[in-house]
């Protein structure tokens, strides 16, 4: 029995994401014995946990081994998933914003390299895939609402709602304020310039400047000929 623990622990302690019960089956020394006494001896690991710092967790037909909430912010600094890149954090930022999302969405919006951003986001049990249709669904997991310090998935779409708003808001100044930049180097271009040469700029510039009552005068000759 101990020797069964001591596999279950170490396994889940290597694969550092959760496990499926049909994994486990495949380590050595546990393929032998019935799935029933494998889930016991799980149920019987959460009791030798109590004074650990780790716990056994099981969730939606997977194992994990997971860092007790009371000491998370202690250590959480340690994790080897900060080193994920940018790029994967883009990936997954956007899966947890739509959350359950087809792969296929993901894929068109972030190309092809999305296809490694998933299958490492799914090594390290942080977004799970179904099969749908001609594709997959994807959905973040509870590990992921741990790493994040997230409670549910509203609130993971109300952080990236307002994160995206912010992030908008500053888009929309740094453009607004190149538009300004240029608009004053405009001027100033044109003051240099002599008073017969600007005003033969403003008027070339009018002239061929399209205007909206152009636009619906050309949509509305084109709608006539047809």
């Amino acid at each position: 029995m101990q020797n069964v623990k001591n596999l279950i622990e170490a396994a889940l302690f290597i694969a550092a994401r959760p496990m499926t019960l049909e994994e486990l089956q495949k380590v050595k020394g546990l393929a032998e014995l019935p799935a029933e006494e494998i889930v016991s001896t799980i149920k019987s690991m959460e009791a030798d946990y109590d004074h650990h710092g780790v716990r056994v967790v099981e969730e939606e037909g997977h194992y994990e081994l997971r860092i007790k909430d009371e000491f998370t912010k202690h250590v959480e600094h340690l994790a080897p998933n900060r080193d994920f890149s940018r790029a994967i954090l883009q990936t997954l930022s956007l899966i947890a914003y739509k959350s359950p999302v087809k792969q296929s969405e993901i894929i068109e919006t972030r190309g092809n390299r999305a296809y490694d951003h998933i299958k490492e986001l799914l090594e390290r049990g942080f977004i799970r895939s179904e099969p749908a249709g001609h594709t997959n669904t994807l959905s973040i997991t509870q590990r992921f609402l741990d790493y994040f310090n997230l409670k549910n998935t509203e609130e993971v779409k109300t952080y990236f709602a307002k994160k995206i708003a912010k992030d908008d808001k500053k888009k929309t100044a740094a453009k607004e304020e190149t538009a300004s930049e240029e608009k004053q180097e405009e001027h100033r271009d044109k003051t240099e310039e002599s008073p017969a040469a600007a005003e033969e700029s403003s008027t070339s510039a009018q002239e061929g400047k399209p205007t909206e009552e152009s636009h619906m005068v050309e949509l509305s000759e084109r709608q006539s000929a047809e």
